[in-house]
């Protein structure tokens, strides 16, 4: 029982400095917002904003037509890519490789 409580104790350990794509929001009661996005300022999260609208709006098109108001396609599709890659939560991934890794030690404990 002893190794048990050692075991929690690093898995408690790991958590509070893996677990940490998603912090309790200030504003509502059981909701969670990313704690890594961070934009230099307005503009630059309606660019972003914008640059999803855009890859959307060109992707259900099905056609190499662009709306006249996507100026820059290219760096639309750029900009939602770092976005996407910016959503990979790779330290809750590390974190949970080590609980599968402490529950198997456990579970093979008398």
């Amino acid at each position: 029982m002893k190794i048990k409580k050692k075991e929690l104790k690093k898995l408690i350990k790991s958590a509070k400095y893996k677990l940490d794509t998603l912090r309790p929001s200030d504003i509502q009661k059981d909701k969670f917002k990313p704690s890594y996005l961070q934009f230099e300022g307005y503009l630059d999260l309606f660019t972003t904003i914008e640059a999803l609208i855009n890859v959307s709006i060109l992707a259900t098109q099905g056609d190499p037509y662009s709306p006249p108001h996507v100026k820059d396609h290219g760096r639309d599709i750029r900009r939602t890519l770092e976005l996407a890659s910016k959503l990979l939560p790779f330290e809750e991934g590390e974190f949970l490789d080590d609980v599968h890794v402490m529950m198997k030690q456990l579970e093979s404990q008398p």
